[in-house]
C-alpha cells in the first residue's frame, strides 16, 4: 500500500555536528506536509514539521524527542533547494541543497519511473539496487530501501529520480553551521542506515 510520495533527502550532515532528515511529501494520509528531522550528536531528535497531521505520520515511523509544529517553506528553484522554518528558541533556521545528476544518473532517471513494481518491490532488487549505486554515488552500499524502522514499521522506497548534492549550508539564528559534510554518525533508525553522502531523492514510501 502506497503511503507517502514527495521528495527526501535521508541524511544531510552540515558542519561537524547538525545533522538533517528533511521530507516534503505530495501525498499522504495527513494530505501534503513538510518535515525536518535535526539530529544532535547524542541522538536527540527534533522534529519539525508543518502540520499535526503530518507529526502523528513521521513520528510513526522513527522515534522522535521533539515534535514542534511550525510553518516550513520548501521551495525547489531549478538545482536548488530552499528550506525555511523557526528553530525551537525562536530563531530563523535557512537550509540550502544544491544537486545535480550526472549522465549516468540522469539515465537512471529516465528509467527508474518505468520499472514495473512487481520488479521494485522484489527483495532481489531491494539488497541489489543499493550495491549498484554505491559506486555512482559514493554511499552505503549496505543502504537499504526495504526494511524495518526503529518503531517497528516495515516500509519500501521505490526510488524514480535520484541526485547527488554537492553543496550544502545552514544558518541557524545567528551561526552559520558550516559545510556539507560526510556523515558519519550512526543513528538508531532501524534498518534504514544514515546515508554517508547526501542524496536527493524523488520517491513513493509503501508500508508492507
Amino acid at each position: 500500500m502506497i503511503l507517502e510520495r514527495g521528495w527526501f533527502i535521508p541524511t544531510l550532515q552540515i558542519g561537524p555536528e547538525d545533522v538533517f532528515l528533511v521530507e516534503d511529501w505530495e501525498e499522504s494520509p495527513a494530505g501534503p506536509y513538510r518535515a525536518v528531522f535535526h539530529f544532535t550528536p547524542e541522538d536527540f531528535r527534533t522534529l519539525y514539521v508543518d502540520s499535526e497531521g503530518g507529526g502523528e505520520v513521521a513520528s510513526s515511523f522513527h522515534r522522535c524527542d521533539r515534535v514542534l509544529v511550525t510553518a516550513i517553506t520548501s521551495l525547489r528553484d531549478g538545482s536548488l533547494w530552499t528550506l525555511e522554518w523557526r528553530g525551537a528558541e525562536g530563531e530563523d533556521v535557512r537550509v540550502e541543497v544544491a544537486y545535480r545528476a550526472d549522465a549516468t544518473l540522469r539515465a537512471i532517471n529516465r528509467v527508474a519511473p518505468h520499472v514495473p513494481d512487481a520488479i521494485a518491490r522484489n527483495r532481489a532488487y531491494c539488497r541489489l539496487l543499493p550495491h549498484l549505486a554505491a559506486p555512482i554515488m559514493g554511499t552505503d552500499p549496505r543502504q537499504k530501501i526495504a526494511g524495518v524502522t526503529e518503531l517497528g514499521r516495515r516500509v519500501r522506497f521505490r526510488l524514480d529520480e535520484v541526485y547527488r548534492v554537492v553543496d550544502a549550508g545552514c544558518r541557524w539564528g545567528e551561526r552559520d553551521l558550516g559545510a556539507l559534510s560526510e556523515c558519519r554518525y550512526r543513528h538508531d533508525m532501524g534498518d534504514f542506515r544514515p546515508v554517508s553522502r547526501a542524496m536527493v531523492i524523488y520517491l513513493a514510501l509503501y508500508m508492507e
